[in-house]
């Protein structure tokens, strides 16, 4: 990532690997850009909406895959 904009998401997953934290990648850099494009928007619903979708789409993709036997 050579984008300045991007040191927020390099940080976050810096943390999240010095910590030995086990939390899906692409779900962390998911909510930092819903974070990102919200950011100066007003309206906060509008970025704790995406949150909850994305966060409902995780828990849903998830949920098949339990009951289809996968990891």
């Amino acid at each position: 990532m050579s984008d300045d904009n991007e040191l927020g998401l390099e940080t976050l997953l810096a943390v999240k690997a010095e910590l030995g934290l086990d939390l899906d990648e692409e779900l962390l850099e998911a909510c930092f850009q819903i974070q990102k494009k919200y950011q100066f928007n007003c309206d906060r619903t509008l970025s704790t909406q995406a949150m909850d979708r994305l966060i409902e789409d995780r828990v849903e993709k998830a949920g098949r895959k339990q009951t289809q036997g996968g990891a």
